[in-house]
């Protein structure tokens, strides 16, 4: 798997981030990642107003802590944040593109969205 050498970029006010969180069946992990990595890049490239994307992968639970979805140790976690230059581009991805690539990527891996929420950035 290829790793960003790039630096950090935030968003800049007025941006917003549409997250997507996804588990699937821990076999498929290694696989799913390098997909995904391929696929939120071109993401960015070809959908009108997707400025960059970033991938985060759930890590071990810290004492203390409680996760919302814990399945045993069978699923992998990850979010995907994909930086976008307005709510008129993410309606027309989410109205005209999403479907059908989430039903692709679902057949494919058999994985769960377990939420998707749309955060504006203030600073």
């Amino acid at each position: 798997m290829s790793r960003r050498t790039s630096s950090i970029s935030l968003p800049s006010p007025g941006s917003l981030v549409y997250e997507i969180n996804l588990s699937l069946p821990q076999e498929l992990a290694v696989d799913y990642l390098g997909w995904l990595q391929e696929f939120t890049r071109s993401q960015v490239q070809q959908i009108d107003g997707f400025k960059d994307s970033r991938i985060f992968r759930q890590t071990s639970k810290p004492a203390g802590l409680h996760w919302l979805s814990e399945e045993a140790g069978t699923k992998e976690y990850f979010t995907v944040h994909y930086v976008v230059r307005s709510r008129q581009h993410l309606d027309d991805y989410l109205r005209n593109q999403q479907p059908a690539l989430a039903e692709a990527e679902k057949e494919k891996y058999r994985y769960l969205v377990t939420s998707r929420r749309v955060l504006e950035v203030f600073d």
